[in-house]
């Protein structure tokens, strides 16, 4: 044994003896410091990346994320805030060293030689001991002086602008798992409910937060809401947990537009106001003029609020309005759409949400392909709520006495359609709902019925029918689709156009006398 202790002191001693050797000591002040390797741009931005690695990131997409209370926040001030802070701690640790150069320099003596003499002499004079000593000061005092500068607006800038590529976050990375959900107190795995919480974690990456955490509270309230908004349709109501527990998945399952439609004071906006308020940041708002066909203002910018939001309500749509299918169809998909904030630089992401519009007036859609139909889900709120509680403001009463029950019953939404591998099967109130929409806005079926009689044998010249269609449509709705979008709908449904040489003539059909009953 005593062979063995002085082969591991010699070793040790071999050790110590070798060039770059730090003593334990010194090398756990070193990991608490915030002194950089050099007094460069780099260099401090090197020592703020180390001193806060959880809790700065950089983006193109977004500028600079802070970390904080569980959650990574967009902050461009906050991120200039921690710089500030760093040279704080700089500057403390600066004083400090300086304080015990000065004990060091008091107990060796250089001192008395430094007050009596000029300093190269008083140097020259220096014993081994003494010469450590001034020189710690002096390395202090420059350190001081450097954590000073150091706080002036163009070193905190500086500092920011050499960090950005060392804390590089491309936007993909930014709340890429789309199952967990995040709550004050800690993050969940959607797939396993209520019972799946973890701790924070930088890590996770994640821009959203509930509002409050899940919880039991209140939950009778909730149902007793429920049963009124759906009137009690226990099919419906379970269709629409699982609706809301897609919204709060990260990743589109159902590509849909969900429409909630009824006429006014029948819950709808309660409803959807009281779900956005309790996911918190998950939840976003999208003006419903997005979707509709009339506005030339670029909507790239709010299409950038949509990253990494879960569920988008826009409301009331105008009466009369009509759709917008192109853009519809970018935001109830999984491509990816392409969007820029203001003065950022563009870039492109895959939605997340779930896009949700509730109104008193059905939107207008002229498009008949099956690709904007399939994606269109109306759910009729046909409640008559009537003002004659003491209540003045039921989503807020919702919220504050049943909020954590409300995410509850989301998050159980989440694991349910998960644990039914996301097979979302619309109760008969919807489908018959959807089916209804979609016959009012079968302007052609429409067209024909009104100004068209029916018959293989017949026939109408092209021209004719066209205009015949667009009186038609600028009676009815005071638009009217270009001919070539027209005579692709003629075609599409089985009529066929053949040129003569008396012109293109429509077989299958004819326009109706005048004259007919």
């Amino acid at each position: 044994m005593e062979s063995i202790w002085r082969s591991a002191t010699r070793f040790a001693k071999t050790v110590e003896n070798q060039p770059g050797y730090v003593p334990p000591e010194d090398f756990e002040a070193s990991l608490d410091s915030v002194r950089p390797a050099d007094y460069s741009d780099v260099g401090q931005a090197h020592a703020l990346t180390k001193a806060y690695p959880d809790t700065l990131r950089y983006s193109e997409a977004t500028d600079w994320l802070v970390y904080y209370d569980g959650v990574w926040y967009e902050s461009a001030p906050a991120a200039q805030a921690v710089a500030q802070e760093l040279t704080e701690r700089q500057l403390a640790e600066a004083h400090e060293l300086l304080e015990d150069a000065k004990d060091q320099l008091a107990a060796t003596g250089p001192a008395m030689l430094l007050a009596s003499m000029s300093k190269a002499k008083a140097q020259a004079m220096f014993n081994a001991a003494q010469q450590e000593a001034f020189a710690a000061f002096e390395d202090a005092k420059t350190y001081a002086a450097y954590a000073l500068k150091r706080r002036e607006s163009r070193g905190i800038t500086n500092c920011l602008k050499e960090a950005r590529p060392m804390l590089l976050t491309t936007p993909e990375q930014l709340d890429a798992d789309p199952y967990l959900l995040n709550t004050p107190k800690g993050t969940y795995d959607l797939r396993h409910g209520t019972m799946s919480r973890h701790d924070h974690d930088p890590a996770d990456l994640v821009t959203k937060q509930t509002s409050l955490d899940p919880g039991t509270d209140g939950a009778h309230l909730w149902q007793e809401a429920l049963e009124v908004f759906f009137q009690g349709d226990a099919e419906l109501i379970a269709y629409v947990q699982r609706i809301v527990g897609l919204a709060a998945i990260g990743q589109v399952f159902v590509e849909a537009l969900v429409i909630a439609y009824g006429d006014g004071r029948n819950g709808k906006s309660t409803f959807w106001n009281t779900i956005a308020r309790v996911l918190g940041t998950y939840a976003g708002n999208m003006s419903a003029d997005v979707l509709t066909i009339g506005g030339m203002r670029n909507v790239k910018p709010e299409l950038a609020e949509a990253k990494g939001k879960r569920l988008i309500i826009s409301a009331e749509s105008e009466e009369g309005v009509r759709m917008s299918t192109s853009v519809v169809k970018q935001l109830a998909s999984t491509d990816q759409i392409y969007a820029e904030k203001k003065y950022k630089a563009p870039f492109a992401f895959t939605p997340s949400h779930t896009l949700i519009l509730y109104t008193n007036h059905l939107p207008r859609v002229g498009a008949m392909d099956a690709g904007i139909w399939r994606r269109l889900i109306v759910i009729p709120f046909e409640a008559k709520i009537e003002g004659t509680s003491d209540i003045k403001n039921y989503a807020d009463y919702l919220y504050t006495q049943a909020g954590g029950a409300i995410l509850a019953w989301i998050m159980e939404g989440a694991r349910l359609i998960h644990a039914e591998a996301y097979h979302l099967k619309a109760p008969a109130r919807v489908v018959e709902a959807s089916a209804a929409y979609r016959e009012e806005n079968n302007w052609f079926a429409q067209f024909l019925d009104a100004n068209c009689d029916l018959d293989p044998g017949l026939s109408e010249r092209a021209g004719d029918l066209y205009q015949a269609y667009r009186a038609w449509a600028m009676s009815t709705s005071g638009w009217a689709r270009p001919m070539v979008d027209f005579n692709a709908t003629v075609e599409h449904h089985g009529f066929t156009r053949k040129r003569t040489m008396h012109g293109m003539f429509v077989h299958g059909l004819a326009l109706k006398n005048e004259f007919d009953n």
